[in-house]
């Protein structure tokens, strides 16, 4: 299972000045879609809006990866102590 690390896009939104509903305009999404998406914590991405943003806002493919492609490690890890 994927984790999706809203905090860190919004973070970077942040830091390149760029905001949500600029990236909503940018994707030809409905701002309050956008906002959703993010709330539901981006799972919702398609591959083509991921691609948009990363070449919008812009993001490198690490940080593609690390926002979009997370496993969730620290669970796992904790699974296996048990």
């Amino acid at each position: 299972m994927l984790n999706m690390n809203m905090d860190r896009l919004r973070g970077l939104l942040v830091e390149r000045h760029v905001t949500q509903d600029e990236v909503a305009t940018a994707l030809k999404i409905n701002r309050s879609t956008f906002y959703r998406k993010i709330s539901e914590g981006g799972n919702r991405f398609t591959a083509e809006e991921i691609f948009k943003m990363r070449d919008f806002i812009p993001l490198s493919d690490q940080e593609v990866i690390d926002i979009f492609l997370t496993k969730k490690v620290a669970l796992l890890r904790h699974k296996e102590v048990i």
